[in-house]
């Protein structure tokens, strides 16, 4: 029972050091807030506004000039006088609640102490930076007065001293400049009477007009100058050089140049209209694509000029060229007509000399087209050049067509004479091999050789029928050429080996005699190599004779071969 009360009573003194502890920091809280929102309402009242307002005493205190500084001037006072001991008072009562522990009205007291800091925080902020901005009017101002007026001195000198140069502009350019100086007159009357906000727009206005007379200075000078003095002056050039280009033979009507010389006058003439309007929007682009345009112009005339030099300089030549290819064409005819007589001329022969012909009567009709056209002087040298070039074009066509012609055609009395010649060293070779195999004293020739000199014998004979017979048929002789060189060639081969194989047979037999008596297997097998040799057997007698050697001699065989060898090689630099 005692303990139920013991811990009753220690559970109510936990609680209320609990509460106390909780009102402490309530208080200490609430007393933080309060000493905050002090510093706030010390911020408010140390701000900038007396300094600035003073400021606003040098300006003259007429129109907005003096609404304005009325209104902050009241502001801040009842913002001092009236704001300020409420924000006092309020702080100061909330302290004395604190004091009793009403928290409830000590929280809703300092949130509407804090709202009304907010506002005049505000207030402050907004006049700060209203006057910031009419004192940034106020300096623009002196700023604009002091510049436009030196810029607007400044145009109207120069507009007096070069009234030339502005040309039919000037009245419009002084008009400019009249408004643009009634307008900073009016600003300084509107500065004056305070109305500053209104003068700092008229002096934006002005800006924007000084900056557009300042282009229109820049600018007006050189358009005219340009305009009015060297594109007329081009374009009268380009006139009179018509008219005179015209007199000296010149046909310029089908190029269309006088009507292009008067389009460009027409929108010159347009681009003064627009100087005088003072119209320059994309007014530099078009002046310098006029420019250009008149270049182009210029150029055109230059172009027939270098025409009418090439022209003559070319067509002489030309003509000369074109009289000794008609020669060239006769001659050709003539040598047709006896390439026909003793060759058979294929169809590609025929088609290309026939395209001879075409290439040279077109080249002709150039030709004389030309000299019509400069006699008649109805196209512009230009189109004349064009002519030439194309006939000059055709004239080299004609020429490598004509050398390419010539070489074919002399390419069948080529073959024909190469034929020739071969023919007659097959003849005297044939002969030749004859002898050698008659010389050789070789016991048997093959039968295998005997025919391939029969086959050669009977293609040389062919080929030299062939040249009996007119006209020739180049392609099948030189197709059969080629078989009988065939022929020869391993004819020869098989001829030069065979008295290789013979003689060294030969000798080799004779060598290996001296030791038919050391055994008589060694007898009888010469006596075979010697049968076999005596009906053509060759090979199989050289390997008799090779191995029947070998067992006296190592190298017994390959000396005989090599003397062998050398021998025939010097009776063929003895025949040569």
């Amino acid at each position: 029972m005692d303990y139920g009360i013991y811990g009753l009573i220690i559970g109510i003194i936990i609680v209320a050091l609990g509460v106390m502890l909780g009102s402490m920091l309530i208080r200490r809280n609430y007393y933080q807030k309060i000493d905050d929102l002090d510093m706030r309402k010390q911020s408010i009242l140390s701000a900038s506004v007396p300094v600035e307002l003073q400021k606003f005493k040098q300006w003259p205190m007429e129109g907005e000039t003096k609404e304005k500084f009325d209104r902050w001037h009241q502001s801040w006072d009842e913002l001092v006088s009236v704001h300020a001991g409420q924000i006092d008072e309020a702080l100061y009562g909330s302290e004395e609640d604190l004091d009793k522990y009403r928290f409830m009205k000590v929280k809703a007291d300092l949130n509407a102490t804090e709202q009304l800091i907010e506002e005049l925080e505000a207030m402050v902020h907004a006049m700060l930076d209203e006057m910031a901005e009419f004192n940034a009017h106020h300096s623009s101002l002196l700023d604009i007065v002091k510049k436009d007026e030196k810029e607007l001195y400044q145009f109207r000198k120069t507009l007096n001293s070069q009234n030339s140069a502005f040309g039919p502009t000037y009245t419009l350019v002084e008009q400019e400049i009249a408004a643009a100086e009634a307008k900073r007159t009016e600003m300084i009357t509107l500065k004056q009477e305070g109305q500053v906000s209104e003068a700092f727009e008229t002096g934006q206005s002005l800006s924007d007009q000084v900056n557009h007379i300042r282009e229109l200075v820049r600018v007006i000078p050189q358009f005219v100058r340009t305009v009015q003095v060297e594109l007329k002056q081009q374009l009268q050039q380009l006139r009179a050089g018509h008219k005179e280009m015209q007199m000296d033979g010149y046909a310029l009507e089908p190029l269309g140049l006088l009507e292009e010389i008067e389009q460009a006058e027409e929108r010159r003439a347009e681009l003064m209209n627009r100087i005088e309007r003072l119209e320059f929007d994309h007014f530099e682009e078009d002046m310098q694509q006029l420019s250009s345009d008149i270049d182009q112009l210029f150029e055109a005339f230059r172009t027939e000029v270098d025409a009418r030099q090439y022209v003559k300089k070319e067509f002489s030549t030309i003509k000369e060229r074109d009289q000794k290819t008609t020669e060239l064409m006769g001659q050709l005819q003539q040598d047709m007509s006896r390439l026909v007589s003793n060759y058979e001329i294929n169809a590609r022969v025929g088609e290309e000399f026939e395209q001879l012909e075409r290439e040279r009567s077109a080249l002709s009709a150039n030709v004389l087209d030309i000299e019509q056209a400069l006699i008649a002087q109805m196209l512009p040298f230009s189109m004349i050049k064009s002519k030439v070039q194309e006939a000059k074009r055709s004239l080299e066509q004609f020429t490598a067509m004509h050398d390419r012609f010539v070489e074919n055609t002399n390419s069948l009395r080529k073959e024909e004479l190469e034929v020739r010649h071969k023919l007659e060293t097959w003849k005297k070779e044939l002969s030749t091999h004859r002898r050698l195999l008659a010389k050789s004293a070789m016991p048997v020739v093959p039968n295998d050789l005997t025919n391939d000199m029969r086959q050669l014998q009977k293609g040389v004979q062919s080929l030299d029928e062939q040249f009996e017979k007119a006209p020739f048929n180049m392609t099948y002789i030189v197709g059969l050429s080629h078989d009988v060189e065939e022929t020869m060639d391993h004819f020869r081969d098989r001829v030069h080996a065979l008295i290789r194989q013979v003689t060294y047979a030969e000798q080799l037999l004779q060598y290996a005699n001296r030791f038919r008596r050391r055994d008589n297997e060694i007898h009888i097998a010469l006596t075979l190599a010697e049968n076999k040799f005596l009906h053509g057997e060759y090979g199989t007698a050289v390997e008799i004779g090779e191995r029947v050697l070998g067992r006296f001699e190592e190298n017994g065989a390959h000396e005989i071969r090599v003397r062998v060898d050398k021998g025939l090689e010097q009776q063929e630099l003895l025949r040569k």
